[in-house]
């Protein structure tokens, strides 16, 4: 006869004891793994460096006009970061990398600046995480370089989303 609770109604069972899920530790950070990050970072910067070029070449619209400039300066500007996450993946012991990442294009002056906007949010989170990588791994070298970066690409985001009204 199954048991009853003190309401007269079926007890709930109890679960089984399960074993507590144990997370996999995340694999420590070495200086091999940041400078992998790195070279991913510079494929980005290639890519962004191409990609605003491209952009300020085919951006059209009255509405544009200011921007168009801008992105001939952010592109100069991508291209002082690849110089220095080079310089910086050398001075680790690393090989500065030669991919570049898929260059966004498009036909549309909006999508081009989302396009562009998205690159530099995405940027921005990257640089972030690599600022407490190069913290953890004691390359206060490293951090500094990373932050003159992140400053820049928070003014390409600023930029973008002016000209987008956002």
């Amino acid at each position: 006869m199954p048991k009853q609770d003190s309401k007269g109604g079926k007890a709930a069972r109890k679960p089984a004891a399960s074993k507590p899920a144990v997370a996999a530790a995340p694999a420590p950070l070495t200086k091999a793994t940041l400078i992998d990050h790195l070279n991913a970072d510079l494929a980005k910067e290639f890519q962004a460096l191409i990609q605003y070029v491209q952009h300020a070449a085919v951006i059209t619209g009255p509405q544009y006009d200011a921007i168009r400039a801008e992105l001939a300066i952010h592109s100069n500007e991508e291209h002082a970061h690849a110089i220095s996450l080079s310089e910086q993946i050398d001075f680790l012991g690393g090989t500065p990398g030669v991919d570049v990442a898929t260059v966004h294009v498009s036909e549309d002056s909006k999508v081009m600046l989302e396009q562009d906007l998205d690159g530099e949010l995405d940027a921005i989170a990257r640089y972030k995480a690599r600022i407490g990588q190069a913290e953890q791994l004691q390359e206060y070298g490293l951090r500094r370089a990373l932050e003159d970066i992140l400053m820049v690409e928070e003014e390409h985001a600023r930029d973008l989303q002016n000209a987008l009204d956002l």
